[in-house]
């Protein structure tokens, strides 16, 4: 093989595997293959503002990333494109969520790749928002009672309505309040099928949740 044709060989290559690599990040491919891969575009960290100024600005120096005390920031591979490769990603999993009264990976960032935002602002800063697949749910696949996502909800965007006979199925109530904290999706028994968090590209002002109130109840001495 000469030098040239090595050279056309190893460019094709490095095309090819940009366009494998951005496909997901763009939603390119069919219906199918773009909706599906809307579960993987894991949202970017709180502060982080929009993708264009976190590529930008974070060096993946990987502070908040080892001080996130849930771990669900998780270096990305090519979720950010090729210019974000190892800058960190919300990946939920089993019990790993944003936590609702932390701001860690905020007060750790070195460079103001996640500005410096108090902790009442990160609580109304959505970096994505709910999605439910409701024949993935247990209650309607398999007719088995949950709620899991719902309780698990800091905000209550999601609540439980009646469905059918003693059962209830999770519903959408609130998605003005929704921070895409992610809560919900790492507690589903059908992780990432049943309900997941679609990031956005850009992060946006979240209504702040309704707070009910609690009627005053007497209680005597023994609490009940």
């Amino acid at each position: 093989m000469t030098k040239n044709s090595r050279r056309e060989l190893f460019k094709r290559s490095a095309l090819l595997f940009s366009g494998v690599a951005l496909a997901p990040t763009l939603g390119m491919g069919s219906g199918l293959l773009a909706a599906k891969n809307k579960k993987h575009l894991y949202p970017l960290p709180p502060g982080a503002v929009s993708l264009e100024r976190f590529r930008n600005r974070c060096t993946a120096c990987q502070l908040c990333v080892s001080r996130c005390p849930t771990q669900v920031l998780k270096p990305a591979l090519w979720e950010n494109g090729l210019t974000g490769f190892m800058q960190p990603i919300l990946k939920y999993e089993v019990h790993q969520f944003c936590e609702f009264e932390c701001k860690e990976c905020i007060d750790v960032c070195p460079n103001d790749a996640l500005t410096k935002i108090s902790l009442e602002e990160k609580k109304l800063t959505q970096i994505g928002i709910v999605r439910l697949v409701l024949e993935e749910c247990i209650v309607i696949k398999d007719d088995e009672a949950c709620g899991a996502c719902a309780e698990h909800c800091p905000t209550k965007a999601l609540r439980m309505v009646p469905y059918e006979g003693n059962l209830t199925k999770p519903e959408i109530t609130n998605p003005e309040v929704c921070i895409g904290c992610g809560a919900c999706e790492s507690i589903c028994p059908e992780l990432k099928e049943a309900i997941y968090i679609e990031r956005h590209p850009e992060h946006l002002q979240a209504e702040p949740p309704i707070v009910e109130k609690q009627e005053d109840v007497d209680i005597d001495d023994f609490g009940f």
